[in-house]
C-alpha cells in the first residue's frame, strides 16, 4: 500500500485547515451477479489471456508520442503510481476499477515508486522503489530502475508537444517546473502552488516509464521491436491490425497485495493476447466461441440473447455506458446564450419516455453529471435529492412549460438550430428532435462520419449543437465540460460557482479529497439547472467474462486511462477451460 507523507501541512494544521485523506467512468457498477465476492480460490500459474481491442495500436512510446493511441503502453511500461488492485473487489471493495482513479489520490498505490512525500506547498519528494529491473534486453540489459530514469522520462514527456501533458495541461501552471534526483532512489518534482493533483495524478500515474538509453542511443520504442519496460508482460510479437502478443516477465518485482494468492509472485498469466477486432459482431461471436475471455460495453439486448444462447455460464457486471449531452455553443449570438431557452430545451425533451421506451427501462434517468456507480459515489446525488428545478431539467416532458419559457426568453413562435453527430446517434437524437417540435424547436441532425466529427469536437469547429461525448464522469476532478478553455466544453459555458469549486479542487486535491469530493457534489443541482447541455439517461451496459478467468471483476482501467492493466493480476483455469471447451 502506498504510504504518502504530507509533511508540509502540519504548519497548515495549526492555521486551522483540516486535512483528511478519505476517499472518494465511463462504465462503472450498478448491479452485478454473484461476480462482485472476493475471491476464494487460490491462483494457479500458467495459460494464456485473449482480449481483444476494437482499434489497432498506434502508438508504443509516451517519449514521443500519445500515450492513449497505445493501449499496449500500460501493460508494458510502468508509472510510479498505479490503482491499487486490494482496494477493488478481490480486496476492500472501495471501488470497483470499471473507471480510473476518478481523482481519488486514495486509490492509488505505490508502482515505480514506493511513496511520496508532499515536502512543501510546491514540491513532491518520490522514494523510487528499490531492486526493479529493466527487462534483460538491450541496451538496458536487465539493470536496475532509479530516479535517474524517473528525471529523464518526466523531463522528455512534459516536453513532449505529441503526447499527453502538452495536450491535457496547455497552461504554465499547469505544468511540471522542475525536476531533479536527490539520490539514487529520491526524485524531488517543483510545480506551480496549488497544482500538486495535477502532478501526483498526471505525473505520478500517467507518465509510463520508458528506457532513457534507448532513446539516447539513437532508437525509440515507436519500432515496436524496441519495447523496453519493466511490466509484467513483455512484448513479443505484433501483428498490424491483427493482434498484439505479450509474454510473462519472468523477473517482475511485485508480488500479488491481496486475496488468496496474496504474497505470490505475479503475473500468473503466461501469455497475454490482444486480438484487433473493430467489428462488433465479429466480437461477440469471439466471445459466444469462447475465443476472447472478456468483453465490455456490451448492450442490454446482446447480453440477453448471449444468456439465452451459449451453452455455459459466463461472469458479468451490470454497470453504464457512454453519456453524451447535445449542447448549443454559447460564444456566439445564438439563442443558447439564454437559459431560459436551454431550460425549455430540457423542459421539452421527455427523458424518463426515453428511458422507459427507448432503453426499454435499461438506462438511468440520472445520467449527468454522474451516475449512481461505486467509484462516484462522493459525487453522486439521487435524483430526488436534487432541487426542484434540476428535478425538472432532468426528467423533461413537460411541453406547455417549456414554451412558457421560450415566450419569457423571447422566441415566442420557437427558431431552427442544427446538432453535428454520428451516424451512431441518429436514432436517439430523432427523438430528441422529434420532442424539441412540439416546443417548435426545429432542431437538424448534420451526419458526419466518425473520424470527422472527432475532429470537429477537438476543434470545436461545429456551427451551432454537438452531441457532446462527457467526460466528467470520467474525471470529475478536471470538470472539462465547464470549462471553455478545455475542447471537451462544447457549450463554452462558464459560471463563478463552478469557477470557485475548480479551485476548491485545485486546492486540494491530493491533500484533502473529501474537501474537493463535497465541492463537487454540492453543485450538482446549480450546474443541472444551468441546462448547458439536454441532460440525457444513461443506459446500462455489460462487462461480461469467461468463467475460467478468475480474479476478475469487470475492471478496464487500473488507475490511469489504459485498458488491461489488471491482467497483472489475473489467472486462467486451464483445466476449466479445457473441460468447457476442450481446448
Amino acid at each position: 500500500m502506498l504510504k504518502r507523507r504530507i509533511v508540509w501541512l502540519s504548519l497548515a494544521l495549526a492555521t486551522s485547515i483540516i486535512l483528511v485523506a478519505t476517499s472518494c467512468g465511463s462504465p462503472s457498477s450498478l448491479l452485478t451477479s454473484e461476480t462482485s465476492a472476493a475471491p476464494s480460490e487460490k491462483p494457479k500459474y500458467g495459460g494464456t489471456y485473449t482480449s481483444f481491442q476494437a482499434a489497432d495500436t498506434s502508438a508504443f512510446d509516451c517519449a514521443t508520442q500519445f500515450d492513449l493511441m497505445g493501449f499496449n503502453i500500460s501493460i508494458t511500461n510502468e508509472p510510479l503510481l498505479a490503482g491499487d488492485w486490494a482496494k477493488g473487489p478481490a480486496g476492500t471493495g472501495e471501488t470497483d476499477w470499471t473507471a480510473n482513479h476518478l481523482g481519488q489520490t486514495k486509490m492509488l498505490a505505490g508502482q515505480l515508486a514506493e511513496s511520496y512525500e508532499l515536502t512543501a506547498p510546491d514540491t513532491i519528494v518520490w522514494h523510487i522503489r528499490q531492486g526493479v529491473k529493466w527487462w534483460d534486453k538491450p541496451p538496458a540489459n536487465g539493470r536496475e530502475f532509479t530516479a535517474d530514469d524517473v528525471v529523464w522520462n518526466l523531463k522528455t514527456q512534459w516536453a513532449n508537444t505529441g503526447g499527453n501533458f502538452q495536450m491535457f495541461f496547455p497552461a504554465p501552471e499547469e505544468k511540471l517546473l522542475g525536476v531533479k534526483a536527490l539520490d539514487k532512489y529520491t526524485v524531488e518534482t517543483k510545480f506551480t502552488p496549488g497544482k500538486q493533483g495535477i502532478q501526483i495524478l498526471e505525473t505520478g500515474a500517467r507518465a509510463y516509464m520508458m528506457s532513457p538509453e534507448l532513446h539516447e542511443g539513437g532508437k525509440d520504442q515507436k519500432d515496436w521491436k524496441n519495447a523496453l519496460g519493466t511490466g509484467a508482460y513483455i512484448l513479443d510479437d505484433y501483428q498490424p491490425a491483427v493482434s498484439v502478443h505479450f509474454k510473462k516477465n519472468p523477473n517482475y518485482w511485485q508480488k500479488d497485495p491481496v486475496g488468496p494468492g496474496k504474497g505470490s509472485q505475479l503475473p500468473y498469466i503466461d501469455d497475454l493476447k490482444v486480438l484487433i477486432i473493430p467489428d462488433l459482431s465479429t466480437q461477440e461471436s469471439a466471445f459466444r466461441t469462447g475465443k476472447i475471455d472478456s468483453i465490455g460495453n456490451v448492450a442490454i439486448e446482446t447480453f440477453n440473447e448471449m444468456q439465452k444462447s451459449m451453452t455455459w455460464e459466463f461472469k458479468y457486471l451490470q454497470g453504464y455506458g457512454f453519456n453524451s449531452t447535445p449542447e448549443g455553443r454559447e460564444d456566439k449570438n445564438l439563442p443558447f446564450n439564454n437559459i431560459k431557452v436551454r431550460q425549455a430545451m430540457n423542459l421539452a425533451v421527455d427523458k424518463v419516455a426515453i428511458a422507459r421506451d427507448y432503453y426499454e427501462g435499461k438506462a438511468e434517468v440520472m445520467g449527468f453529471p454522474f451516475p449512481n456507480s461505486k467509484g462516484l459515489k462522493p459525487y453522486y446525488t439521487p435524483l430526488e435529492q436534487l432541487s426542484p428545478l434540476a428535478q425538472e431539467m432532468i426528467k423533461g416532458g413537460n411541453i406547455e412549460k417549456a414554451k412558457q419559457f421560450l415566450k419569457d426568453a423571447g422566441y415566442p413562435n420557437g427558431f431552427k438550430t442544427e446538432i453535428t453527430c454520428t451516424q451512431n446517434d441518429v436514432d436517439i437524437l430523432s427523438i430528441v428532435k422529434a420532442d424539441l417540435a412540439k416546443a417548435n424547436i426545429n432542431m437538424e441532425l448534420k451526419v458526419v462520419e466518425t473520424g470527422i466529427f472527432w475532429s470537429i469536437k477537438r476543434g470545436r469547429t461545429f456551427e451551432q449543437m454537438l452531441f457532446n461525448a462527457n467526460a466528467t464522469s470520467w474525471m470529475p476532478h478536471y470538470m472539462f465540460e465547464m470549462r471553455p478553455e478545455t475542447n471537451d466544453c462544447a457549450s463554452f459555458w462558464d459560471s463563478p460557482e463552478t469557477r470557485t469549486v475548480y479551485k476548491t479542487i485545485q486546492d486540494n486535491l491530493g491533500i484533502d479529497d473529501s474537501k474537493w469530493s463535497k465541492a463537487v457534489k454540492d453543485v450538482t443541482s446549480f450546474v443541472l439547472e444551468s441546462s448547458f447541455g439536454i441532460w440525457m439517461p444513461v443506459p446500462y451496459r455489460y462487462s461480461m467474462w469467461q468463467p475460467w478467468l478468475k480474479n476478475y471483476y469487470g475492471a478496464t482501467q487500473l488507475g490511469a486511462f489504459l485498458p488491461l492493466h489488471h491482467a497483472y493480476y489475473n489467472w486462467i483455469d486451464v483445466d476449466l477451460k479445457a473441460k468447457i471447451i476442450g481446448k
